[in-house]
């Protein structure tokens, strides 16, 4: 990860035209593995704590 501020500036600016060309839709649409987010998740989560 960029550590200054002009790598996280020029890290950022990368990243909004990546998206602003549509780059992880076209990766997406590529990819050879199904990214349908279709996790089976189970009936009733596990409980959690409360304090």
């Amino acid at each position: 990860m960029p550590m200054t501020q002009r790598a996280i500036d020029t890290f950022q600016a990368t990243t909004a035209l990546a998206c602003f060309l549509h780059i992880p839709e076209l990766a997406a649409r590529l990819s050879k593995e199904d990214r349908g987010g279709n996790w089976q998740l189970p009936e009733n989560p596990a409980p959690t704590s409360t304090v």
